[in-house]
């Protein structure tokens, strides 16, 4: 079994769910095995990162039995939240990056570790159990940030332009005009191993992103002035690579 490849869009059609217990993923409405889909030895990529998706992380595949099942070799690359009838994408990049803390979701930021503050306004009340809010907030809060609740720290699933969508519910009313406090992980670190192209390369070229082609890891964090900090890694130099999977990679990645 290769180390790596040099395909970042094998192809993904349907959705995924997982069994922690067994490694065994059921897929609807996908191609498992199929010529261009799913083989093993690919790395299989739970959730699509960005644009306020949730990406779960990584496993290999290791045994495919069908088009709609298979099985991985290992959660340990994987956040532990529930995988059902989520979205996914495959690819060919470097194995030993899944259980390797510098890019694998096996590391997560603590939310307690939060320090950079803003607040918005409830525009009308929420209930106890709510996950939906509606309020007014500007530029600064980005899916990823947590909203502070009768003591807890919320992760934000989605923002909408008067509403944010949370991971889990709200366990004290808000009401309307209430003042909403945000925060954001300013000493934890955002990890994720893209595919770059040429064409990727060249828009890159010159910004924060800036890098060359191959395997690039990319660790990003807001330092605490909340300045974007990017720092890049390549894990292989190579050439011909095959891009296509979300996020693409450029001169503004949507890592949200």
């Amino acid at each position: 079994m290769a180390l790596w490849g040099n395909n970042d869009a094998v192809g993904s059609t349907g959705t995924v769910s997982l069994n922690y217990s067994t490694g065994v993923v059921t897929g609807s409405g996908t191609t498992f095995g199929q010529v261009g889909a799913a083989a093993t030895g690919d790395v299989m990529r739970f959730g699509i990162r960005g644009s306020g998706g949730t990406y779960f992380g990584d496993a290999v595949i290791v045994g495919i039995a069908s088009t709609t099942q298979l099985t991985i070799g290992s959660t340990a690359g994987l956040s532990g939240a529930s995988i059902a009838s989520t979205d996914f994408t495959v690819s060919q990049l470097p194995k030993y990056t899944i259980l390797d803390s510098s890019f694998s979701q096996t590391l997560t930021s603590a939310a307690s570790s939060t320090t950079l503050t803003q607040t918005g306004t409830a525009t009308t009340n929420s209930g106890i159990g709510s996950d939906i809010i509606s309020t007014v907030v500007d530029s600064f809060v980005i899916s990823g940030d947590f909203l502070v609740n009768d003591g807890n720290i919320i992760e934000i699933s989605t923002v909408g332009s008067t509403t944010i969508s949370l991971a889990s519910t709200i366990s004290a009313g808000i009401s309307t005009n209430d003042v909403l406090t945000f925060k954001r992980n300013v000493d934890g670190y955002d990890r994720y191993v893209f595919g770059v192209a040429e064409g990727g390369a060249d828009s890159a070229s010159g910004t924060a992103y800036e890098t060359g082609v191959g395997w690039v890891g990319v660790t990003t964090y807001i330092d605490n002035s909340g300045s974007l900090r990017v720092k890049k890694e390549i894990l292989v130099a190579m050439s011909g690579i095959t891009t296509g999977n979300t996020p693409l990679y450029n001169g503004d990645p949507d890592l949200s």
